[in-house]
């Protein structure tokens, strides 16, 4: 059985901005956003949207987090909703079984937007998950966080 995990995020950018920079921009603004953070990303396929397919290397920061390879599985562009599952590596392999991470931005105006976060996972049975799962909500935070600030720095 799945469970989940949800928190919300405020930060000081604009909507489209943070939209495009966690979908179709999302490989080109990690590399400029945190290239001391990151080894390598690629898009294998697609253009930000409805089933795009990355892989993204993260070891420069988190040496014991294999690659990963994920999809957007959910693109609202409408309601800047968007879902990326994870299909191999990464926090597959330290003990997930299936996760999917969900974002839904909502603009507070003045420059402002909640970044609602969802995450939906299932753990391997014989895995304490506490400290994974919290590391991997870390790790969603500080995603949207680096990426804001560079947006911030950017404008």
């Amino acid at each position: 059985m799945a469970s989940k995990i949800e928190f919300q995020t405020e930060l000081e950018v604009g909507i489209e901005a943070l939209w495009n920079a966690i979908t179709k921009d999302k490989v080109d603004l990690l590399r400029k956003a945190a290239p001391q953070l990151l080894t390598d990303a690629q898009v294998i396929e697609g253009d930000g949207g409805l089933g795009t397919l990355t892989t993204i290397d993260i070891s420069a920061a988190a040496p014991h987090v294999p690659p990963f390879k994920e999809k957007i599985v959910e693109f609202d562009e409408a309601n800047h909703a968007v879902s990326f599952q994870g299909i191999e590596g990464g926090f597959l392999k330290l003990g997930f079984t299936h996760y999917n991470v969900s974002f839904k931005l909502d603009d507070l105006a003045d420059g402002k937007i909640l970044a609602k976060t969802t995450i939906t996972y299932e753990l391997q049975k014989d895995i304490d998950g506490t400290q994974l799962v919290e590391e991997f909500s870390n790790f969603a935070v500080e995603y949207l966080k680096t990426v804001a600030t560079y947006l911030q720095k950017a404008n």
